[in-house]
């Protein structure tokens, strides 16, 4: 009769429990912080990962790129390099319902136009923009 009790006590109070938890995963909320990430956030974090790669392509060759100081000169020289969520004309991939609710993905795609400078073969500094879509996790990592 107690184990009875207890698995239906374990029952109202799981799903429950779970669907809460499933349900604030999907909806992007980040549980190592408690919050939900800002935009601004979720931006920092997919330049931080563009400029912290040793090389970027550049018509099929790879060239050492110069990194810019920080997020802040970066926008201060871009204002208009990035967007969230917008489509450009063509359609972003479709997250898997697990990778939602999981928090792998929060549903959210960056889009940024990377001005990658870099000393070409005859050591002038160039630049080029480079094209970025990148999904974050529910806590900003870049997923790809």
């Amino acid at each position: 009769m107690c184990c009875n009790k207890i698995c239906l006590l374990s029952l109202f109070l799981g799903i429950p429990l779970a669907i809460g938890y499933f349900g604030l995963n999907y909806s992007g909320f980040c549980f190592a912080q408690m919050r939900y990430l800002s935009d601004e956030e979720k931006i920092r974090s997919v330049f931080d990962y563009q400029n912290a790669r040793s090389e970027l392509p550049i018509n099929f060759k790879y060239y050492e790129h110069i990194k810019y100081e920080s997020f802040d000169e970066y926008i201060k020289e871009n204002p208009d390099c990035c967007k969230i969520n917008s489509k450009r004309g063509h359609d972003v991939p479709v997250p898997w319902f697990l990778d939602r609710i999981f928090g792998f993905n929060s549903g959210d795609f960056i889009f940024i136009d990377f001005k990658m400078r870099y000393v070409d073969e005859k050591g002038k500094q160039r630049i080029k923009t480079l094209n970025f879509e990148n999904a974050v996790q529910n806590c900003g990592k870049v997923r790809w």
